[in-house]
């Protein structure tokens, strides 16, 4: 249960996430439900967070799914959630994506995208991410490793692209 709850309030704490005063206040009921283990409740205030984009509420989905709180496990729509926090930028979904990506569960295995992913949760700020990246690393050859700083350098940038005021905007 600690466990649990210390994950969750990373989720909470990323300062590189920022929602709009309704939705942290929605996610933030969410994970009070959490708390208390009303899993329903803190599915039904992510849910709608989570299809806005809300990466805090898409990593939190991905963790009732991973655990199967609230709802049966499924590995599956564990990845997705935690693929689209994780696109976000969101370090604890890196974590448990890479985690996958090392386990084969809910998506292929893939030890090149396991260190991608588990190194960006490191370098995020999420420490064990550590341990996965180095149990991918004992999988992979110097190709592979060299593809996935290849993959960690291209995420990077079209994050800062993503980033950039304006870049959302047609060109003038």
């Amino acid at each position: 249960m600690r466990v649990r709850m210390t994950t969750l309030a990373a989720l909470a704490v990323c300062p590189a996430l920022s929602a709009a005063p309704a939705a942290a206040q929605d996610f933030d009921r969410g994970l009070s439900a959490y708390n208390v283990a009303d899993y329903t409740t803190a599915y039904q205030n992510w849910w709608p967070l989570s299809l806005r984009g809300d990466a805090k509420s898409q990593a939190a989905l991905g963790y009732l799914y991973h655990k199967g709180l609230g709802r049966p496990a499924d590995p599956a729509a564990a990845a997705l959630w935690f693929g689209r926090a994780a696109e976000h930028g969101q370090p604890t979904a890196q974590f448990f994506l890479g985690t996958l990506y090392l386990d084969g569960r809910g998506v292929d295995q893939d030890y090149t995208k396991a260190h991608m992913w588990c190194e960006l949760a490191v370098t995020g700020g999420f420490a064990a991410g550590l341990d996965c990246r180095d149990q991918a690393g004992l999988h992979m050859s110097t190709d592979d490793f060299a593809r996935s700083s290849q993959m960690v350098v291209e995420w990077r940038r079209a994050r800062r692209s993503a980033e950039r005021p304006g870049s959302d905007r047609a060109p003038q």
